[in-house]
């Protein structure tokens, strides 16, 4: 019996590329996540093979592909030097090219974008973790390939590979723009299935709902409808589409890398710096005017002992809860940061003690009344039962400088946490402290 044996490059490369596959991050998660993650990326490529084989192709078409590429590759490349946001979903405008394709183009182009793109990206960007790129292409391909058949089967008379006239523009637009919105939604459904296997703990109005988020979307969902437009009248046209996309892209991500760099990474609230100076403008800006003003700083009780019973990761799903308890008591009215650690802080403008005390007392008991399960890694299934610290402060005449008012409210921290845990301890502006 014969064999074939690789040798030389061809066998490193073969074997270089499934030892890349093997390292993967994915085959660390567990089995529900491993398997939904797999089964996407293996529907999508199955799709492409399937769907190219019942392509009629024409060299018209595959070159208008091509140049829909080209510009794809061109924004990656003119914005290469601009790092990606980690640990949070990237817009990067790249749908208004998924979008044309789909619109005048068979459906075959609509799955098959995203290949060309992901390979480029991951040869020219480095340090991104692979099977979540592959993954997230992988929901694009299928989003878009899916909703392209539905595009191509609504009559001419509302539709079409090309816009008409007079009313037909109208609604053809209308079309492209809907069809636009229902591809956003799958790729985000398809995602967000993921992200809620791996991490059940996560804040689905944070990832999707924020205002800045459902901004750019709409943005981009307009460009994508424009160049759709602007492609099918004639697709020498994308050359007048690419600089302003290429520009908004720019924006768009280092507005990402600046929101990101003002998060706690952990609990996404603000992080220690950003807190601190935003709560300071509040401060002078209280001072100015007269205003009431209150801080609240929140301590768990005895947090070490969650990272020494599950881990480090069951802290950080602690965090998490505790955090959003926090936001969510808040209701938008204060400033909630994590200054690190097991130590959060609240600013309430225009709130006096007796409002911060009520506010105090609700976290407090909230907390300590709601369990908080482990419901992911090593140790699913743990439950704790955690209590807080809580000290406040409030603006006084004897405090000018925010420095005084942060220090007190340590100090009504320090003192709740020694007189027993579990308790609010209030600085009612004059140096004299009550504990409940």
């Amino acid at each position: 019996m014969t064999a074939l044996r690789l040798k030389g490059p061809a066998a490193g490369g073969v074997y270089g590329a499934a030892r890349r596959i093997r390292e993967w991050q994915v085959w660390t998660l567990p089995t529900l996540p491993q398997a939904y993650i797999s089964g996407i990326i293996a529907l999508a490529v199955g799709a492409v093979i399937a769907t190219g084989v019942h392509t009629q192709w024409r060299l018209t078409q595959f070159a208008v592909f091509l140049a829909l590429v080209g510009c794809g590759i061109i924004a990656i490349e003119s914005t290469r030097s601009v790092k990606e946001a980690h640990g949070t979903l990237v817009r990067d405008l790249q749908a208004v090219w998924y979008l044309a394709v789909m619109v005048v183009l068979p459906p075959f182009y609509a799955l098959a974008a995203p290949v060309p793109l992901l390979i480029y990206k991951l040869w020219r960007q480095r340090g991104m973790v692979v099977y979540r790129r592959v993954f997230s292409n992988a929901a694009i391909s299928l989003a878009y390939g899916s909703v392209a058949w539905l595009f191509h089967a609504i009559p001419a008379a509302a539709a079409g590979a090309v816009p008409g006239t007079g009313a037909h523009v109208l609604a053809w637009t209308a079309v492209v723009a809907g069809c636009g919105a229902l591809a956003f939604a799958i790729n985000l459904g398809l995602i967000l299935v993921a992200i809620l296997l791996v991490d059940r703990q996560v804040q689905v109005r944070d990832l999707f709902g924020s205002r800045e988020g459902l901004v750019s979307d709409l943005i981009e969902l307009t460009f994508g409808t424009s160049l759709a437009l602007v492609v099918a009248i004639n697709p020498v046209l994308m050359a007048l589409a690419l600089p302003s996309v290429v520009l908004y892209r720019r924006y768009l991500m280092q507005a990402q890398l600046v929101s990101q760099a003002r998060m706690d990474s952990k609990t996404g609230l603000l992080n220690a710096g950003t807190w601190h100076r935003e709560a300071e403008v509040e401060f002078f800006r209280a001072l100015r005017s007269q205003a009431p003003l209150a801080v609240i700083m929140i301590d768990i009780d005895h947090f070490r002992s969650v990272n020494e019973t599950a881990g480090i990761a069951a802290g950080d799903q602690v965090l998490r809860a505790i955090a959003r308890t926090v936001v969510e008591k808040v209701y938008g009215q204060g400033l909630v940061g994590r200054l690190g650690g097991e130590e959060f802080v609240i600013l309430l403008p225009d709130t006096g003690l007796e409002g911060a005390r009520l506010l105090a007392e609700r976290l407090r008991d909230h907390i300590a009344a709601e369990p908080i399960a482990i419901d992911s890694g090593g140790h699913a299934g743990f439950v704790f039962r955690l209590t807080v610290s809580i000290g406040i402060a409030v603006l006084s005449q004897q405090r000018r400088a925010f420095a005084d008012l942060l220090g007190a409210a340590e100090g009504a921290l320090a003192e709740a946490k020694s007189s027993g845990r579990n308790r609010v301890c209030a600085d009612d502006g004059g140096g004299q402290a009550s504990t409940a």
